[in-house]
């Protein structure tokens, strides 16, 4: 099942959006310019803090691009028993305030499965963030059976993950998935033998467009 939808990032920042327009109409009106300089600050960051920039992914459909912008924190052999069930190569990256916050799918693949657990607000970069804080697991099939995992993750100052997608629904390579609010992190599982990493720690990536990892399991 695909459908003609178009997430719209800016459309979840409107309420605080319209609440600081609000407030520095107040303070021109009544030429309390404290107020209206305050607030201007904040609505340029709130303004742009929910840009989608738009992303053209490598013409190769071999390539998997990464599910965020951000930095590159670690590369780890895991266990994945929710939805991989067996060892995947985790892949995580840090997204600071001034990153795009988007999550596109990293190949063509349908959502399979969610799995929302609340927690705490570790620091993203935090070694215990990705079992401890507040996550949502995003369960994805590709066109020949294969299951990998973008995973979201809340940070200190992130209190708010959002999925756009239904269960069962057709996403293609690059389109978003979701997003999350503010500081926070992003994993991307993928099976063992299923690809070769092509990032490093330390790296910086982003979203739909830079090239973390290259399948060698081939289709049909």
């Amino acid at each position: 099942m695909r459908r003609d939808f178009r997430p719209s990032p800016l459309k979840e920042a409107m309420p605080v959006l319209r609440w600081l327009f609000f407030l520095m109409v107040i303070g021109a009106l009544g030429r309390w310019w404290g107020l209206f300089w305050f607030c201007l600050p904040f609505f340029g960051f709130h303004a742009a803090f929910f840009r989608n920039p738009r992303r053209r992914p490598p013409d190769d459909s071999s390539l998997l691009v990464a599910p965020a912008d951000g930095k590159v924190t670690d590369l780890i052999e895991v266990d994945e028993p929710k939805f991989i069930k067996g060892k995947a190569m985790r892949v995580g990256i840090f997204l600071s305030v001034f990153d795009v916050h988007t999550q596109p799918a990293p190949c063509d693949a349908v959502l399979k499965f969610v799995d929302y657990q609340p927690g705490q607000f570790l620091d993203a970069r935090d070694s215990g963030a990705s079992a401890k804080n507040e996550s949502q697991m995003l369960g994805l099939e590709t066109p020949d059976g294969v299951r990998l995992v973008v995973k979201q993750i809340s940070g200190m100052i992130a209190r708010r993950i959002i999925l756009w997608r239904l269960m069962d629904e057709e996403i293609k390579r690059g389109e978003l998935l979701g997003m999350i609010r503010y500081g926070s992190r992003v994993e991307l599982y993928l099976p063992q033998g299923f690809s070769e990493i092509l990032v490093k720690e330390g790296d910086r990536v982003y979203g739909g467009k830079t090239p973390v990892a290259r399948r060698v399991i081939k289709t049909g």
